[in-house]
């Protein structure tokens, strides 16, 4: 036993030096002005909206954020934005303690948005000038500001690799005209939680876009068209619609937060590998403030855990994560998982 703990606390220690990413965001300025206290609450909001799922306008709105929340900003940077886009800002990036962030929002009663997002594969169109329409291409302008505002937002996604053969059977137009066979495709071969399908129109004096947002294949497409000047505005506004649709209804209402000692085991941990796995994710988990191990042996870890949520809400957000598996099995106000490979 000496020796698992030994070996636990140095995964306690790897675990710590992984920051969770919803714990780090970003927000575009302008690379002619220093660093200035409203570049640091642009990103801190930026932060706060990737956590809680509400859009930056609205958390703007509040009266949530002020100046102590720059004391959980670890460090911060710019990133400098690709020369060929042509774009004279940078971006400017925060990086919180997610602990602390966590419990300054539900003593202001911010709801927080659990990380196991769904997962959305994009296929994206561009429609030129001259009428001709392709596949994006990899590392085009529209795909670079795409996956920047979906990332920044939360949002775990993957683009359509238009040299993948087992849809080129497709065609640009099969996007454009939001196919069924096309999403049933896609649902078939990368089985995403959510499908999204885009048109990005390029003008003269600017773009449009036609987006339909598929939850299953057999759904119905929420559809979203909307003209605009500047392409990373343009598509931060798609990237937050889509914010809003997969965050509501997956809130936990900072009501629900409290201060709860859990009795947890984890069966079927097999290997250090797993191990560290699953301690990394168990530190980088909201809804846990601290846990230590009490036992192991025979491919189970017991745990003592202080966590934010009920059993209940415990178990349910755990599972829907995917690394555990809620067995209910009701043994001595214990709750048991099974570790999922």
């Amino acid at each position: 036993m000496k020796n698992v703990i030994y070996l636990l606390c140095l995964l306690a220690t790897t675990a710590v030096a992984q920051l969770d990413n919803l714990n780090a965001a970003a927000t575009l300025v302008d690379q002619q002005n220093p660093q200035d206290n409203a570049q640091m609450m642009a990103a801190l909001t930026a932060v706060i909206s990737k956590k809680s799922g509400l859009s930056e306008a609205e958390i703007a709105q509040q009266s949530w954020l002020d100046a102590s929340f720059k004391d959980v900003i670890l460090r911060h940077y710019y990133e400098q934005i690709p020369a060929n886009l042509e774009y004279s800002g940078l971006w400017f990036h925060v990086v919180t303690d997610g602990a602390k962030l966590n419990q300054m929002l539900i003593d202001r009663n911010v709801p927080l948005w659990p990380p196991n997002r769904p997962d959305l594969f994009i296929w994206l169109v561009e429609e030129q000038e001259d009428g001709s329409l392709s596949h994006a291409q990899q590392n085009s302008a529209a795909e670079y500001w795409l996956n920047k505002v979906l990332t920044n937002k939360g949002i775990e996604h993957q683009f359509y690799n238009s040299m993948d053969a087992d849809l080129l059977q497709f065609k640009p137009e099969d996007v454009s005209y939001l196919n069924p066979d096309l999403v049933n495709k896609v649902y078939l071969d990368y089985q995403p939680d959510q499908v999204l399908l885009i048109k990005l129109r390029h003008f003269r004096s600017g773009y449009s876009y036609r987006a339909g947002l598929f939850e299953s294949a057999d759904s119905d497409a929420h559809i979203e068209n909307r003209q605009f000047v500047s392409l990373p505005e343009g598509l931060d506004f798609l990237a937050t619609s889509i914010q809003q649709k997969l965050a509501d209804g997956q809130r936990i209402d900072a009501g629900e937060f409290g201060d709860f000692t859990l009795a947890v085991t984890i069966n079927d941990i097999s290997d250090a590998s797993a191990m560290l796995v699953l301690w990394r994710y168990l530190h980088n988990q909201p809804l846990i403030k601290n846990f230590q191990a009490t036992a192991y042996g025979q491919k189970s870890l017991q745990l003592q855990v202080n966590a934010r949520v009920d059993s209940d809400t415990f178990a349910k957000v755990l599972t829907k994560d995917g690394l555990l598996q809620h067995m209910p099995l009701g043994i001595n106000n214990r709750i048991v998982f099974s570790w999922q490979p």
